[in-house]
């Protein structure tokens, strides 16, 4: 159980533990305001609040994005996103969502496709940042790859919006240059269960099947764990 206070009606409410989504980031709607707040989980487990919205802003519907402020001080319109179609593809098949933007550049999303192609996947991507974000919110993947530049910004909000249970069942792997491939520090800083650098492209299929086995292994270990506490 985890004590939250709003940073708009500066009261305090209690989240479940079963609530929580596991990334290191997320947005909610405060229960007293309706606005978006922000949480960020701290290195001793807690949790930093901050607000979404600017103070006096009027409530956003439920699923909207924040609006960022403009220079004239009134907030930018939140784009619509555009209206997609289901994936079809054969029931029972895994899938693997890639959007990377810049990051796909140097050979990473010509490699990420290859790879999941062999591997029995069916893959899927979109034209644009908005487009990933409707496909997201309308198709269920075994995994996703993401960039972790500004350009895959709400594509990563998106996928720190989902509950927990969610977020679990999808094997998030995003690909920037902020760090080293493999840093254990960095995927949790931004998300993910596995981080990597833009440059190891050539590398891309190894990195790959390690993030592949690395989420099997750590889900085949949980349900261990959680069979022998349920026996």
């Amino acid at each position: 159980m985890m004590i939250v206070k709003s940073p708009y009606a500066g009261k305090e409410f209690t989240l479940p533990d079963d609530k929580l989504p596991a990334v290191a980031r997320f947005a909610m709607k405060c229960p007293f305001s309706g606005r978006r707040m922000i949480l960020e989980r701290r290195p001793d487990g807690g949790y930093d609040v901050s607000a979404a919205e600017e103070a006096g802003a009027a409530p956003q519907a439920p699923g909207a994005r924040p609006q960022a402020p403009t220079p004239g001080g009134a907030p930018a319109p939140v784009p619509a996103l555009p209206q997609v179609e289901p994936d079809n593809h054969p029931p029972g098949m895994p899938v693997a969502f890639l959007f990377l933007g810049t990051a796909g550049q140097g050979g990473w999303a010509d490699a990420a496709r290859e790879f999941f192609a062999a591997r029995g996947y069916a893959v899927s991507t979109a034209a644009g940042e908005l487009e990933a974000v409707a496909r997201l919110r309308l198709n269920s993947y075994e995994v996703v790859v993401a960039g972790a530049g500004e350009d895959c910004a709400r594509l990563r909000e998106e996928m720190a919006s989902w509950p927990g249970i969610r977020r679990r069942g999808v094997n998030v792997v995003l690909v920037g240059d902020q760090g080293p491939s493999n840093d254990p520090r960095l995927a949790f800083l931004l998300g993910a269960n596995a981080f990597f650098a833009q440059d190891d492209a050539p590398r891309a299929g190894d990195l790959l099947e390690g993030a592949l086995t690395g989420y099997g292994l750590r889900y085949t270990l949980m349900a261990a764990a959680r069979s022998q506490v349920e026996a």
